[in-house]
This record gives C-alpha cells, structure tokens and sequence, in this order.
C-alpha cells in the first residue's frame, strides 16, 4: 500500500509506530506505469495485510463468519437476518462494505441507492499462491503488466515479517483473461498460470509444495462509482468500497471514513 492523501499516509505511520505494518522497498521490472510514484515507500501489514486494521477493531464487539441473507426496516430500526431465520437488531443505521452486486441484493430496489450502484463495473481476477521450498526466483520482487496472461507477480517472502525460506508467490491473471477463464476449474487454472509464469521469467522446472488458484468474482474495478460513498439519511442506511474511487487500499479506506462521518452526523453524534 501507499498514500496520496494526507488522512491515509497519518493512519500508516501510525499502525507502523505500533508494529502491525513496515515499510517493504521492493525491487521492481517491468512496465511500472501503473506502480507507486519513485520515492513513495510502500507499507505492507506484519505479520499479514490484515494486521493494518487491527487497531479499528481495538474495543469493538464483532461477529464474523454469519453471511447476512437480508435486511429489514421497522419502525425501531434495522433488523439483520441470517440463515435460519436467526436475527439481530434493532439497529440505528447500517453500513455495507461489499461488492456493489452484494450491496444491490441486500438494498433491495426500495431504495435510490440501487441505481448507483449499478452504474458501477466489476471484473473478475484469478489468483495464485504458490509454495516453493527452495530459493528459485529472480532477484526481483515484483513483476507488473508482464503479459496478457499475468498482470501482477510478488514474493511475498520478502516483504518484512514473513519467513523468509523458499518462495511464497501471489500471482494475479489479467481482468480480461481471468474474464475468459472464469468458468475454468481452479486446478487447470494454477496449472496454467503457473506455466504462464514459468516462461515469462524463464524459470527451471519446479515442482511448487503448494499451489492455489482462487477466483475474485469481483475483484477488479472497471468502473468506479466516482464518489466517496452513498447514504441514505432517510433511511440510515449506506455503502462503501474501494470501488468507490478505484481500486486501492487508499480508496477503501477514504470511502469508509466518509460514510462513517455522513453516519455520525445523521445520528447527531
């Protein structure tokens, strides 16, 4: 991750002050016209990426792992159901941080909200993890827009906090290919990919300890929202995301802090 705007860089040095993120300096080939500007240093989580919103969570109540089926709007508030009928609520307002096809199913067509969202475009991406017990790679970290197969190849294994052995790889496919192969099985899908990378960088045969293909079915934006967020002060009810503006962690996190100030003053707080 990195930041352009001065909310955004003041919450990464803060979460690196307090050990859940490093700064990582890669070392780069390829075609960088879509990487971070030269000088600007890039922040990655520690031990993992998700360790950068730990601190949110500090003395909040949550419940994870429950897909919510729907919402629902009485007259003391929002109700959230689950399969098997079970519910929470009342709730004074309802924020949504998901896909827009995932926001639209649970608004409903009920609400204005519905049709901007739906202006918004999504692409599906293919996703590689790869295990590779001995040191193979190049002596390079990060590869970008390397074919019209792979657009983003990273060692994960060098970024500050993980171990270090062997090569652990992420690989991402192009929006349009993944597009094309979104109906393929994962395990030719890795078996592909990992052939693709292979050729691309020239590698000796080997055989990976571990090999992972998953589909983001919404996992790439084509077409941004081109607001900060949407709410319905009415209702109390509103959306946020990457998807919002772009697509990077800048843009989910400036998304979410604009839906919670619209929340927080539609509530008075």
């Amino acid at each position: 991750m990195y930041a352009r705007d001065g909310e955004f860089r003041s919450y990464l040095t803060e979460v690196s002050r307090l050990g859940y993120a490093e700064r990582w300096s890669p070392r780069l080939v390829g075609n960088t016209s879509h990487a971070i500007p030269p000088g600007d240093p890039w922040i990655v989580g520690k031990p993992g990426m998700s360790s950068t919103v730990r601190p949110l969570a500090d003395n909040v109540r949550m419940t994870t792992g429950r897909r919510v089926q729907s919402l629902e709007l009485r007259d003391n508030g929002w109700h959230l159901w689950f399969a098997g009928e079970a519910s929470v609520g009342p709730f004074e307002a309802v924020a949504l941080a998901v896909p827009p096809a995932e926001a639209c199913r649970l608004i409903g067509d009920g609400e204005l909200l519905s049709a901007r969202l739906a202006t918004v475009r999504m692409l599906p991406c293919w996703a590689l993890m790869v295990r590779i017990d001995d040191q193979k790679f190049p002596e390079q970290d990060v590869f970008v827009n390397v074919s019209e197969i792979v657009r983003w190849i990273a060692r994960d294994n060098t970024k500050p906090g993980r171990d270090p052995s062997g090569e652990a790889l992420v690989v991402h496919a192009s929006p349009a290919w993944s597009l094309a192969a979104e109906k393929v099985d994962a395990e030719d899908v890795a078996e592909e990919l990992w052939s693709e990378v292979g050729e691309i960088l020239d590698l000796s045969p080997v055989r990976p300890s571990r090999k992972l293909a998953y589909l983001w079915t919404q996992g790439v934006v084509d077409r941004a929202l081109g607001q900060t967020h949407l709410y319905s002060p009415r209702s109390r009810i509103g959306v946020a995301g990457d998807w919002c503006l772009g697509s990077f962690a800048e843009h989910a996190f400036t998304s979410g802090r604009h839906l919670g100030k619209a929340i927080a003053a539609s509530l008075g707080a």
